[in-house]
Order: structure tokens, then sequence, then C-alpha cells
């Protein structure tokens, strides 16, 4: 018998988890983001395909190309600082790396970041006290909660339940002062 806290599913090695995708759908409804988009952990292309329905220029890439959806393969981590990077960046970073792709993301983006994250992501003291240093403009919390497995789940054509942990978009903008606010992204609008 499993704990009721037991993982449905072996940790993925690389982090790859797969958002559904009224997650990225609903979050291009609601923000108007600027300029160019890129989700550098863009997985299964879930993002870039959400952006591009959504009028967006938008590329992808990952440590692995997994779709054509991925423009070329890179560890968006060790990418030099001068590397090409659109205004805007959108994605659902591996969470091992949450807080190092934010960094990064905040180094690189003209405009804004987008990260999907765990919703108690922020609640830790030390991070939270980390947090309040950056631009964070938005935490959207996501109902109902999403169901992420890992890739391998998605691309074996399994169909998961409901989800057991709450997500949230994370929201920075380069010029924003002052302490964030909240809200929910629903699935229905």
């Amino acid at each position: 018998m499993k704990k009721k806290n037991a993982h449905l599913w072996q940790r993925d090695p690389l982090d790859y988890y797969v958002e559904p995708f009224f997650c990225s759908e609903r979050l291009f409804q609601e923000i108007k983001f600027s300029g160019p988009l890129y989700d550098p952990a863009c997985g299964s292309g879930r993002i870039v395909k959400a952006a591009r329905a959504a009028g967006y220029q938008c590329v992808g890439s990952d440590i692995v190309r997994r779709s054509e959806f991925c423009k070329f393969e890179a560890d968006f981590l060790m990418r030099p600082i001068g590397s090409a990077c659109p205004g805007t960046i959108v994605s659902n970073p591996p969470f091992k790396h949450a807080q190092a792709f934010v960094e990064r993301a905040l180094e690189v983006a003209t405009h804004e970041v987008a990260m999907l994250l765990p919703a108690n992501w922020r609640t830790s003291d030390k991070r939270s006290r980390w947090l309040e240093q950056t631009r964070l403009w938005l935490v959207l919390d996501i109902t109902p909660r999403p169901s992420m497995p890992p890739g391998a789940v998605i691309e074996a054509g399994e169909a998961p339940g409901g989800g057991r942990e709450d997500f949230a978009w994370y929201l920075w903008k380069k010029n924003h002062t002052g302490p964030y606010t909240g809200g929910w992204l629903r699935r229905d609008g």
C-alpha cells in the first residue's frame, strides 16, 4: 500500500515534467508579454505551441531535443550570458534547478520572466527573502491543481489524473518596483 504522499511516478532524472495545455494557454490569454518569447526548457513544446497560437514569436530550446518545438539543444544554465535571448522568457523549468533558472532568466531577459513552479516555492524563509530582492510582479495560483507527470508518462500515452500539488505562475518585470500581487489562473476563465 502506498503512503498518501508517495509519488505516482519515478522521478525523471532531468526533471522533465509536462504541464497540461491549459496552464500556458490561460497564461497567454490573461497576460500580455513584450517582444519575442523564449522557453529554455521547452520539453515537448507546450509553452512554445501555446505562445505561437496566442500570436507570439516564440522559440524553444532544451538540454535534450524532445520535439520539433525545440529549435536547438542547450543547457540554459551553461549558455554564455552574451547569447542571443528574446525579451521575455516563459518556462516550466526543472524544479531541482528552479532558482538557478530564475536567476539566469532575470539576468538575460530584457522584459519579463514567467516561470511555472510549485505554489509553495515562495514560502521557505531563505527563498522568500531572496524573492523580495527580485522584481517579482505577480503570482498566479493555477486552479484546479494541474497534474504534471514525467514526460515519459505522456509519451507513453497515459492520461494523468487530477493533480495533487499546487502550482503557480511566477512573473517578474524588469521595471517593477514594490511588492508582488497575487491572483488565480483558472482553467475555465
